[in-house]
């Protein structure tokens, strides 16, 4: 086993067994989710923290409903669909995704455990883009960022 120290952005591996992220803030997650696809991890774990950039895309869409009007419950649903269309990307690449909570409510409320472990069965990829393309313009998201990182074009 070997653990390293460094910056997302400055670590490239060649190849990962075992990818853990714990409470990335923000993009972070993303940053390590795209590391652990593009390093072929078994196994990804992460306990996102953040989730500014899908909720300053849902703002700025002005698609305002009855949910997210309120802001704690834009917020909420903020951190849903950002979780959720992380999960979706993790299936596309071929992870078995499980989304979970992993300690009680009130020892902390970002409590979710998103898990990716590498499969050798081919997802429905023209499934889950739809999926993933109805909940952005359901929202109005231009892009979620780990699409980015990915190059991959989604609708």
């Amino acid at each position: 086993m070997e653990f390293v120290e460094s910056s997302i952005e400055a670590y490239h591996p060649e190849k990962l067994d075992v990818l853990i992220a714990l409470h990335a803030c923000n993009t972070a997650t993303d940053d390590a989710i795209a590391s652990g696809i593009k390093a072929g991890a078994e196994l990804i774990v992460c306990a996102p923290c953040c989730h500014k950039q899908i909720r300053q895309e849902m703002e700025r869409s002005g698609k305002v409903d009855a949910i997210t009007r309120y802001g704690i419950f834009l917020e909420r649903q903020a951190v849903m669909i950002t979780d959720t269309i992380r999960a979706l990307i993790l299936e596309y690449y071929g992870y078995k995704t499980q989304v979970m909570e992993f300690i009680e409510m009130e020892h902390t409320p970002k409590n979710v455990l998103l898990v990716g472990k590498k499969t050798s069965k081919e997802g429905k990829k023209e499934e889950i883009l739809r999926q993933i393309a109805d909940l952005k313009s359901q929202y109005g998201i231009q892009k979620h960022y780990l699409e980015s990182l990915l190059d991959l074009s989604l609708y």
